[in-house]
């Protein structure tokens, strides 16, 4: 062999691989390629968690301030909860005014209400159903005594009314310190039923204890996929310097998500 065919035979072993380096190559874009797979699998489940759990929050959040909403526009003292803590209901209030006068009550011995003249007043939407004096218990507006803090409300002319007229003659437990009376609707009440929230309406007033059977009147569902771990509905009470609060705690689940989120509704107790 001569001198350059040698020379350029030892170039090509140079610039050659053994098979141990072609195993290491492999061994080492097969680690490179497992590590860059978890990470870009890690990547996407992490985002797609985050993005169930973003509309898990939303649809909470939408929920829970639907049902705040409405709480915060209860009757003073009318609110009550279930022993299960999965149902609370409450008198929606429609509008307010000013009485004129004193109204019958069990301390001044006065004949039987009939009608009670105001002060000019409006209504929101909603039907008026009751008017309300001085409420301090929920025992005084759920009953049918002749003697309460709610009576019911007979045809009223036309808005803005000064005139109350009661569907039969009432007497009230006591008068207002300020003349102040509320119209209400009919009472209203969200449940947890079923792993959904829902709103029961239209089915007049119950006398009864509240518990966690369908009273009837219309069924509205406003959230599905929900679970509890315990009283969803808690209710404190106010006093004279502090509101009424309830706190609503609900999960919601979806696609094997989960979150929990509470919410605490001040609603004032000065009647």
């Amino acid at each position: 062999m001569n001198r350059p065919t040698s020379l350029k035979y030892q170039s090509l072993l140079t610039k050659g691989f053994t098979l141990i380096e072609l195993v290491s190559v492999l061994v080492i874009v097969g680690i490179v390629v497992a590590i860059g797979s978890n990470f870009v699998v890690s990547t996407v489940n992490s985002y797609g968690q985050t993005e169930k759990r973003s509309k898990l929050v939303a649809r909470g959040r939408a929920s829970l301030e639907q049902m705040t909403r409405q709480l915060r526009n209860a009757l003073p003292n009318s609110l009550r909860v279930s022993a299960s803590g999965n149902c609370i209901e409450y008198l929606p209030v429609i509008g307010g005014a000013n009485y004129i006068g004193q109204l019958a009550d069990t301390q001044n011995g006065a004949s039987a209400t009939s009608s009670i003249s105001t002060s000019p007043f409006n209504l929101d939407l909603g039907s008026a159903q009751h008017v309300v004096v001085a409420a301090l218990s929920t025992s005084e507006l759920y009953t049918g005594a002749a003697t309460a803090a709610r009576a019911d409300i007979g045809t009223l002319g036309s808005s803005p009314y000064t005139t109350v007229p009661l569907a039969i003659g009432h007497r009230f437990v006591r008068n207002s310190v300020n003349n102040r009376l509320f119209i209400s609707d009919d009472p209203k009440r969200f449940c947890f039923v079923s792993g959904s929230i829902v709103q029961y309406q239209n089915y007049g007033l119950d006398t009864g204890n509240l518990d966690d059977s369908n009273p009837g009147g219309d069924l509205l569902t406003l959230s599905e996929g929900i679970f509890a771990s315990g009283n969803v509905f808690v209710l404190s009470a106010g006093s004279q310097d502090r509101n009424t609060a309830v706190t609503i705690t609900l999960g919601f689940a979806e696609r094997g998500e989960q979150i929990t989120l509470d919410s605490k509704v001040l609603v004032r107790n000065v009647p």
